[in-house]
């Protein structure tokens, strides 16, 4: 409790960085059972409809959903000198979600637990692009978490390598399309947000998410005619459902991270692996087996040690 005769405003500041970091563990939390749900409509709904079908859609919606907020902090706020840059951005955001979504659609047996498992990889891929594109100095902590975190992902996706003393364990050491599909996915994610970290300081966080949906339903759109499906009027409203689900589970997470210290509230994002897990057990009955939850649990470990290396460094400099 701050002393009444204390004018330091040490007290002051403290109470506001605690409220905004409840304030975003809570937001953080909504955007894990946001983007869960928005998983496991897409599984659903591929069973009818084509994936990349359902990616139009999504970003489409989207972009109506974002213009709003956009409208409130003025239109004047889109104008960019790096056009260029954006439109690689949303080409590489545009890959990773499709990706994402045909990932976990009917085409693949990968359940939503695998694939949010797999996804977690994204710092992993960020930190080694940062590294080659940006030049950011990586020193020899960052680079051991980044093999460690690289081998729980071989655990994960190849469980023969984890169980090698088993009779018959490097029969399963193939890595599945689907994985694949989902790696992928996480690499152009992951490009897109170091491509972000050039565009951010000139637009703000909202217009960055209406130029991407913009250019991905620009890019989604050929695909449409393709891929076109006749859809029920109860299907309709599943997509809108699905497209609302992923809109919101975005702006809850860019919120958070605007109001709340980021090394606080990135280890929440986690939740989303007992969240994708129960909606696997849910509906379909699926239980993860052991190599996701020890992949898993050895690229969060991995992640969160490049985190705190980070801002151990980012201490050391100021």
């Amino acid at each position: 409790m701050q002393d009444k005769g204390d004018t330091s405003g040490y007290g002051e500041v403290n109470k506001k960085q605690l409220s905004g970091n409840l304030q975003g563990a809570a937001l953080m939390v909504l955007s894990g059972i946001g983007f869960t749900f928005y998983l496991l409509l897409n599984k659903l709904l591929s069973s009818d409809v084509h994936p990349v079908f359902l990616a139009f859609w999504r970003a489409f919606l989207g972009m109506w959903m974002a213009v709003p907020f956009v409208a409130a902090i003025g239109f004047d706020k889109m104008k960019t000198k790096r056009p260029g840059l954006l439109v690689l951005r949303s080409l590489c955001g545009t890959l990773g979600f499709t990706l994402a979504i045909v990932a976990v659609s009917d085409f693949f047996t990968l359940t939503l637990a695998q694939f949010n498992a797999i996804s977690f990889t994204r710092p992993l891929f960020v930190t080694l692009l940062a590294a080659l594109i940006l030049r950011e100095y990586v020193g020899l902590h960052r680079w051991g978490a980044l093999a460690v975190g690289f081998f729980g992902v071989v655990v994960m996706v190849m469980p023969g390598v984890f169980l090698f003393w088993q009779p018959g364990a490097f029969d399963s050491t193939q890595l599945s399309m689907g994985s694949l599909v989902a790696l992928i996915s996480a690499f152009s994610l992951a490009a897109a947000i170091v491509l972000v970290k050039f565009l951010s300081a000139e637009l703000p966080s909202m217009v960055l998410l209406l130029y991407a949906n913009m250019f991905s339903s620009i890019l989604l759109a050929p695909f449409l005619f393709v891929f076109w499906h006749e859809v029920s009027l109860q299907d309709w409203g599943l997509i809108f459902a699905m497209s609302a689900f992923g809109f919101v589970s975005q702006f809850c997470f860019i919120y958070a991270m605007s109001i709340g210290d980021a090394s606080f509230l990135s280890p929440i994002d986690y939740l989303r692996l007992p969240m994708s897990a129960v909606a696997d057990f849910w509906v379909f009955r699926l239980i993860p087996g052991a190599s996701v939850w020890i992949g898993a649990a050895i690229i969060v470990v991995s992640t969160l040690y490049i985190g705190w290396r980070e801002r151990v460094r980012g201490v050391s400099k100021s």
